[in-house]
């Protein structure tokens, strides 16, 4: 069970070119896990809520619950099998203020409630000392439940593999192939296939140096033409997540993204970029309470012209920068403490995503 406390300067991020709209929420997140092992092998089900209170705008308060299980096979002769399963009721919250008078599809601040399904299963096979092969297939399904919000309705499945060569003891070098084909309910225009192919290098999770990087390229091409979007749209691809564990009680760590993605709006590609440094301190003196902060740097860069909330034409162009810091105690182990605070400043071209937020939040977790 968690409970959060959020003081938030901007819930709605300004969209709208709208004033700054301050509130606080109270979010209660119960959930329960369900873990089986047998021998090597084990088996598990989970369920999580969050249920978001706003005190002042009580129209936006929204709720979001995911259920999910995985069973996870381990036989002796270095063969690895997963298959996981999670289902999501959730929602998309408001972008405004509800306007008397206004609702359902004609509200442009709307909240929109969907459900998404992911389904994966992948199998792992180590042989030969040094070599080990990956195969996944990944189904993710995601609806929106009113149907006039239907034009964001897509099915997404995705099949891949990695190669790994163990280089050391805690060092793999990998081959990573991915073949997506996304399907649209209704927008049609929007249906595609595409191509990520990946080097890298993956560090054992015991290590000091530990997570992976993957460098490659990745291409997405549209079923259809349209006159404002080239057909196929190729860039670079990036994926890391390291860590470094400097000594027993400081740990670094770093993360970079690019990624070709599409505008939960209005479906529009886009080249993600994305990178966050990230610290953490457990106290020598005092080992249950721990510090930590972060600081990132991001943008969104547009393919093809949208419409601004002025009406006006034109490709969309994003930067974030955003950093945060925060203390934790954990005077049980089934208990623990959080105060922190986030900063975000996104950069736009656009009346509706230009915005600064600042969010103080204090939670607090137990688990039996």
């Amino acid at each position: 069970m968690g409970v959060t406390e959020t003081y938030d300067d901007n819930i709605y991020r300004s969209y709208g070119g709208k004033e700054k709209e301050a509130d606080w929420v109270s979010t209660i997140s119960p959930g329960i896990q369900l873990r089986l092992p047998v021998q090597r092998h084990s088996a598990q089900l989970d369920y999580r809520a969050d249920i978001n209170v706003f005190a002042r705008n009580r129209e936006t308060n929204f709720a979001n619950q995911a259920a999910g299980g995985a069973v996870n096979l381990d036989f002796a002769g270095g063969l690895k099998i997963t298959v996981s399963d999670s289902f999501k009721d959730a929602v998309i919250p408001r972008l405004g203020k509800q306007m008397q008078g206004v609702s359902g599809a004609s509200d442009p601040f709307r909240d929109q409630p969907y459900n998404a399904n992911d389904f994966t299963t992948r199998v792992i096979y180590r042989f030969l000392d040094r070599w080990s092969g990956e195969v996944r297939f990944n189904n993710y399904d995601f609806r929106y439940k009113n149907s006039y919000d239907d034009g964001g309705t897509y099915n997404r499945n995705n099949f891949g593999g990695t190669l790994y060569y163990r280089l050391t003891s805690r060092t793999d070098a990998l081959l990573d192939y991915t073949y997506s084909i996304t399907d649209y309910k209704t927008l049609d225009t929007y249906d595609s296939k595409s191509h990520a192919a990946y080097i890298g290098l993956s560090f054992d999770p015991t290590a000091k140096l530990r997570g992976y990087i993957k460098l490659g390229f990745e291409e997405k091409n549209y079923d259809q033409d349209l006159p404002t979007r080239n057909k196929t749209f190729t860039s670079f691809s990036a994926i890391s997540s390291l860590s470094w564990a400097i000594s027993p009680n400081n740990i670094l760590t770093l993360t970079g993204t690019q990624l070709i993605l599409e505008d939960w709006q209005t479906h529009a590609p886009y080249t993600y970029r994305d990178v966050n440094l990230g610290y953490r301190h457990q106290l020598t003196a005092y080992e249950k309470i721990y510090l930590n902060a972060n600081i990132g740097y991001g943008t969104q860069q547009f393919e093809q012209p949208t419409q601004d909330a002025d009406n006006a034409f034109k490709t969309r162009d994003d930067k974030r920068i955003y950093g945060g810091a925060g203390i934790g105690y954990a005077p049980q182990p089934w208990l623990s403490f959080n105060l922190g605070y986030l900063n975000i400043r996104n950069n736009s071209n656009f009346i509706n995503y230009d915005f600064s937020e600042n969010k103080v939040f204090l939670n607090a977790t137990f688990a039996l």
